[in-house]
């Protein structure tokens, strides 16, 4: 995917922690900050939706449970509604609609991570 150059300020002692972050993770400041960027704009646009470390990479979760969106859709095609889906984790059904919308627009994403884990 094509990609633009952004630029931005940020503290001393954020770039810094930023900085350590990514030799941790052995990546590039600015390939991190974009990953940082591109998630903390998905959560803002999916509300409940947040991204964790997992076996496969990174994936997106429901934030507040240990449970991956592409686990949420997988029980929502076994139940057929987000009732019973909402009943099988005990959630309120708008926490289901919420994994459902990402899910339903990020797909392929949402595919590569279940394959990822199930295979681990």
């Amino acid at each position: 995917m094509p990609t633009i150059v952004q630029s931005c300020r940020i503290e001393e002692g954020h770039a810094a922690l930023l900085s350590r972050q990514a030799k941790r993770r052995h990546l590039e400041v600015s390939t991190l900050s974009s990953l940082y960027l591109k998630e903390k704009a998905l959560e803002e646009e999916y509300p409940g939706i947040g991204f964790r470390d997992s076996v496969g990479g990174r994936e997106a979760y429901v934030q507040g449970h240990r449970v991956a969106v592409w686990e949420v859709a997988d029980v929502y095609q076994e139940a057929k509604t987000i009732a019973k889906t909402a009943d099988h984790f005990r959630w309120p059904p708008a926490l289901v609609r919420c994994a459902l919308a990402f899910a339903k627009a990020f797909v392929q994403e949402i595919r590569q991570q279940r394959a990822a884990e199930v295979a681990a």
